[in-house]
């Protein structure tokens, strides 16, 4: 028990850590996602200002969890470490352990998308996460993790229940929330490709060079 919270505790500190170091980049992409939606005329608050960064470290925490691989691990590697065993493409019959957890890493992003902008239904949240599960399995197949079509299926189940859980919890709570409703804008995918781009180009090698 002890070394899973100790394991859970590192975790999270290397995603915190993720995050200080790439931190003015996200406050600069956040100034100029509110530049951007105030020309577009989308009102928003304080709420979705906090939000939005709590975002950010919760897809750093995601990233940290899953294995994503960094522009480091193709700098070392190549494509030396993409092997056939490396990627499984056999649904499984029963749900795993590992199946289940992969689930549960999901949900808050399930949640958290619809709270911070209003025209995330259903099928905005599921292309969110079938997408960025697609990009964490991708970027798998340059570090030592496998790359499994379970995790994919998974990872969108998690986002889904994620919704269905703010649907029945969390649909009254607007102070998050940007309301893009009536404008044809990306919203959540958008802001998880930043993310993403941030951890893989500039938070991960850092990090890693700091530990060698």
């Amino acid at each position: 028990m002890i070394s899973v919270l100790y394991a859970l505790w590192s975790e999270l500190w290397e995603s915190l850590m993720h995050y200080l170091l790439a931190c003015p980049v996200y406050l600069l992409l956040e100034w100029l996602l509110c530049r951007l939606y105030r020309r577009k005329g989308i009102s928003y608050g304080k709420g979705f200002v906090v939000g939005w960064q709590l975002l950010m470290v919760l897809l750093i925490t995601m990233f940290s969890f899953t294995g994503t691989a960094g522009l480091e691990d193709i700098l070392r590697f190549g494509t030396s470490m993409i092997q056939e065993s490396s990627i499984c493409g056999v649904i499984a019959d029963k749900l795993t352990l590992e199946m289940l957890l992969n689930i549960l890493l999901f949900i808050p992003l399930g949640v958290v998308l619809p709270l911070l902008w209003d025209n995330h239904g259903v099928l905005q949240n599921v292309i969110c996460g079938f997408l960025l599960s697609m990009l964490i399995e991708f970027s798998q197949l340059f570090n030592f993790h496998a790359t499994d079509i379970n995790d994919l299926l998974m990872n969108t189940a998690g986002i889904l229940l994620g919704y269905m859980i703010f649907l029945v919890f969390f649909r009254k709570i607007t102070v998050f929330q940007a309301h893009t409703s009536d404008k044809l804008i990306i919203a959540g995918l958008g802001s998880i490709m930043l993310a993403f781009a941030v951890y893989f180009l500039l938070a991960s090698p850092i990090w890693t060079t700091l530990l060698l």
